[in-house]
């Protein structure tokens, strides 16, 4: 508890209302405890504002408000977190994603892929040159489809990543710059086959 929420506590106590109110303002909600801090200054100013009036309970709802900023950030900050931990342990899964989906009740599932799924076992296939000592490999979205999703919709897009240059530098895209290089990616889109719907 850092200095000036442990003076704002003590004033509030001691029944010095304004002077704990001014001391939250100095409550910065530094350091790894800032959502301990905040939570506290919440407490501590929602208590402020039922024991007063005017000016002061205006500062109080200020305090409130500002604590619950820092809050909500957290709260999106800590969601983005385990959404990104959650891509990690997926990506590239492609049935380890739509195990996950269906188990958390979607109804729609999107794939990305840097490659084409369809057309990668067929390239595997013709540089064995057709030989059947090996199994052909498995495509991906039949792997999807046996996890209980049906294949809907399928696009492509392209990003250009680099374009030719000349002096105008930023204006060749809008002037009719080449695209030189760029990267595609895959988008598979499948519902789910027991007809959920959401």
């Amino acid at each position: 508890m850092s200095r000036a929420l442990q003076k704002a506590n003590e004033q509030y106590h001691a029944g010095q209302y304004k002077k704990a109110v001014d001391s939250l303002v100095e409550v910065s909600f530094a350091g790894d405890d800032g959502d301990a801090e905040a939570r506290a200054v919440l407490a501590l100013a929602t208590l402020l504002r039922d024991a007063t009036e005017g000016r002061v309970r205006a500062d109080c709802e200020e305090q409130i408000a500002r604590a619950e900023r820092l809050l909500t950030q957290a709260e999106q900050m800590s969601a983005k977190q385990r959404v990104d931990r959650r891509e990690a342990e997926l990506r590239g899964d492609h049935v380890a994603l739509a195990r996950w989906a269906r188990e958390a009740g979607l109804t729609w599932l999107r794939i990305t892929s840097a490659e084409d799924l369809v057309d990668a076992p067929m390239r595997t296939a013709m540089a064995s040159e057709g030989t059947s000592a090996s199994d052909p490999e498995p495509c991906a979205l039949d792997a999807v489809e046996a996890e209980g999703w049906r294949l809907e919709h399928v696009t492509c897009l392209f990003r250009p990543t680099r374009i030719e240059t000349s002096p105008l530098r930023g204006a060749d895209l809008f002037l009719g710059g080449d695209v030189v290089d760029g990267e595609e990616r895959y988008l598979y889109y499948f519902r789910r086959v027991d007809g959920a719907s959401g």
